[in-house]
């Protein structure tokens, strides 16, 4: 059996790695083959921190009437994603939600609104996620993606 400090790492590994493959099978299918397994993913388009050129992900999208969220779980590892820290560094972004390009704004959602929408939205939406809690011994890390004033991109 294995711990869940190795089914963390294994999760990670399969996520980093399937990215280029999620990626176009969501552009493919305008996000049609995500709904297989009642997920809504956006392929999210960061400015790199360091760098400065495009990274994309594939991340699961939480939808709250008007408002979208994304969580950085990481697979519940200690460090966060480095999308994380492109979203820090470098807020404006474009998100691709069923087909559709959006020009987008990352807000971190503020400690006492992340541990409301993280049971109303997010456990509710997702049930599994609450792995990702009891991994990292508390909530991880969410942002809100409001539009940008370009609108569609």
């Amino acid at each position: 059996m294995l711990n869940e400090t190795t089914k963390t790492r294994i999760e990670h590994a399969i996520d980093t790695r399937s990215v280029g493959f999620g990626v176009w099978l969501v552009r493919r299918t305008r996000g049609r083959a995500t709904r297989l397994w009642h997920r809504r993913v956006i392929v999210l388009t960061t400015t790199g921190r360091r760098s400065g050129r495009p990274r994309t992900v594939l991340v699961q999208v939480f939808r709250d009437g008007p408002d979208l969220f994304v969580v950085a779980a990481n697979s519940g590892l200690a460090n966060h994603p480095g999308w994380y820290f492109n979203l820090l560094a470098h807020p404006h972004v474009v998100g691709e939600v069923d087909g559709v390009r959006h020009r987008l704004v990352a807000e971190l959602v503020p400690e006492e609104e992340r541990d409301r929408r993280w049971r109303e939205v997010v456990l509710r939406t997702a049930p599994d996620y609450a792995k990702y809690e009891r991994r990292l011994g508390k909530v991880p890390p969410m942002f809100r993606l409001v539009p940008d004033a370009g609108g569609e991109a």
